[in-house]
Formats: C-alpha cells, structure tokens, sequence
C-alpha cells in the first residue's frame, strides 16, 4: 500500500490525492505500479489554484483602488 495525502479545498469541495511514499512493491517495480489499496496517511483543507485565481479576479475592483487617484500629471510640452 502506498501512502497518499489527501487535500481537500474548502470552497469547490474538490479532493486532491498526492503521493507520499512508494510502497515496497511500488519501488521495486520499473513503472512505479502498486496494485493495493490506497492508504490515506494524511489529510489537511486549504483553497486550491482555481479558487486563489478567482479571489484575486474579485480583488480587481474593490473600493480600495477605485477611490485611488493618480498623482501623475502631463508636463506642457515647451
């Protein structure tokens, strides 16, 4: 049995399984293949890529930085 973490996102409720450790047979085998069950070592909860992208797309409009003005002003040209 290989041991595997599991991680959760918080919001999309999509699970992850990421690979910890090789079982005995796994390492021996050329091709990594472990025919037994899998084996949830461990389990931690956190946002993943899709739901950070989507905060930061939220970000872009927040009262924050639409109230900023800009201190930069076009010199006259002579």
């Amino acid at each position: 049995m290989c041991y595997y973490e599991r991680i959760n996102c918080g919001k999309c409720r999509i699970t992850e399984h990421r690979l910890i450790q090789h079982c005995h047979f796994a390492r021996n085998d050329p091709g990594h293949q472990c025919f037994g069950a899998w084996n949830i070592k461990r389990e931690r909860t956190h946002d993943c890529d899709s739901c950070i992208e989507g905060k930061r797309g939220d970000q872009t409009g927040t009262a924050a930085t639409r109230n900023v003005q800009s201190s930069y002003r076009v010199a006259s040209g002579r």
